[in-house]
């Protein structure tokens, strides 16, 4: 009989039930998670490294530019998480009473999806360059055709992702964040060094995302198998729910970035592109919080234990991370952009602090609304999307300012979290059922 490991060394023959309380316990999910963290933080470490070798080597107009590339690639992870998501659910479900193959089916049919949604982000990216120049004031279109070149290997790199998530793989999760972030720096750097610019750091992202992908692979080890695609009528009906989710955490990250290319001045477009790259930092460490809890509230639903008590510890920790941020940038922030990025970025403390503050209070908003949708619940998605429009209203009438884009980004995710917390709380009084039967995907609102 053949058994199948876990990333704690825990094993479980195929169908059986699977140790969840030693597998999502909080000393399992600790040393897990610990490990991806900081992988994601010298991944994101790398990146910002990255990024004050543009700030430096590039004019702010040409800073602008290259972040656009990557807010424009941070757009599409509303497809990439979404399919990483779907996976690391059922995964970790399978893990409980499901067996290899089922992962493997659902993976190739993942694939599929991914493939062709790549293919059609590539010829968007691409026939559409001169538009999208136009409608970004970017100095080159060639950008958004390169970007596009890597869609389908950024698609099936997340599907990857998502099984090594589902089954708690973190260790193996965590290498291909440092793969990417390796190619990415090293690639990047040398292409902007030999003159290529926004379109040498845009090629670099879209080599990382081969390379991840090809990282993903080795981190599976699966060989050829005559397991058939499948994805099946639960997972199809789960996708909708996942996507609202990704669409109003996408809009909320990035749409501020977008508004203030097109209306502020290149120069200080620029200048708001560093405040709020840096100051994103905060969701993104925060990430590996939500991608450790996500998987083990699934299995723990699952096995019709209760969860909840990870969603609070994981909020204690996120809100220690936004405390320490906010506090970095309001005494630090300023001093350190002038002396990386030059003397143009001084004197945005004031800024950063805020801004830190409320991606701060939009990652634990982000914690509780995965938190609800890993046990099937959609009404915190929903409200997330209402946030995204909030936000999004307010950032139309402070496009002129950065001082306005981020007090409307305050008031909105502060109106967001507290909605949040509102209907987590009325989940507790009201003791709501857990949602424990994935093969009719009944969401709860």
């Amino acid at each position: 009989m053949t058994v199948n490991t876990r990333d704690d060394g825990t094993e479980t023959a195929p169908g059986s039930a699977a140790p969840t309380t030693d597998a999502t316990g909080s000393r399992a999910l600790m040393a897990g998670g610990s490990v991806l963290a900081l992988a994601m933080f010298a991944a994101n470490g790398g990146n910002y490294l990255l990024n004050v070798v543009l700030g430096r080597w590039l004019e702010p107009a040409e800073f602008a530019d290259a972040n656009l590339m990557v807010t424009l690639m941070l757009l599409v992870t509303a497809i990439a998480v979404s399919l990483q998501l779907i996976g690391a659910k059922f995964t970790g479900q399978y893990e409980i009473s499901g067996t290899d193959d089922q992962t493997r089916a659902l993976a190739r049919g993942l694939s599929r999806l991914a493939i062709g949604s790549g293919v059609v982000l590539a010829a968007l990216l691409a026939v559409g360059a001169p538009v999208w120049q136009n409608l970004f004031n970017t100095e080159s279109s060639w950008p958004f055709v390169i970007l596009g070149i890597g869609m389908p290997a950024y698609l099936l790199q997340a599907v990857g992702r998502g099984v090594l998530q589902g089954q708690l793989a973190f260790s193996k999760l965590a290498s291909t964040f440092i793969s990417e972030m390796v190619v990415r720096v090293v690639l990047g750097v040398a292409l902007v060094a030999m003159g290529y610019g926004v379109i040498g750091a845009t090629a670099a992202l879209t080599a990382s995302f081969v390379a991840t992908w090809l990282a993903v692979r080795r981190a599976l080890g699966w060989k050829k198998s005559t397991v058939q695609a499948d994805v099946p009528a639960a997972v199809r009906s789960y996708a909708g729910p996942v996507g609202v989710l990704l669409l109003g955490q996408i809009i909320i990250n990035n749409g501020d970035v977008l508004i203030s290319k097109n209306g502020l001045d290149p120069e200080t477009a620029g200048i708001y592109a560093a405040v709020a790259l840096v100051g994103r930092a905060v969701f993104f460490l925060s990430w590996s919080v939500a991608t450790t809890l996500f998987p083990a509230a699934a299995q723990r639903n699952e096995a019709g234990e209760d969860s909840s008590g990870l969603l609070h510890a994981g909020l204690g920790v996120v809100a220690v991370l936004g405390v320490v941020a906010v506090l970095a940038a309001h005494f630090l922030g300023g001093t350190v952009l002038g002396r990386v990025f030059g003397p143009e970025y001084a004197g945005v403390s004031g800024h950063l602090s805020r801004y830190a503050l409320a991606t701060a209070v939009f990652a634990m908003a982000n914690l509780v609304v995965s938190h609800h949708l890993a046990l099937g619940r959609l009404r915190e998605a929903l409200i997330m999307v209402a946030g995204a429009v909030v936000q999004t209203v307010l950032l139309l009438t402070a496009a002129q300012t950065i001082e306005a884009l981020i007090e409307a980004q305050v008031y909105a995710m502060a109106i967001l979290f507290i909605a949040v917390a509102a209907s987590h709380a009325d989940r507790l009084r009201a003791g709501h059922p857990k949602f424990t039967d994935p093969t009719n995907s009944r969401m709860t609102s």
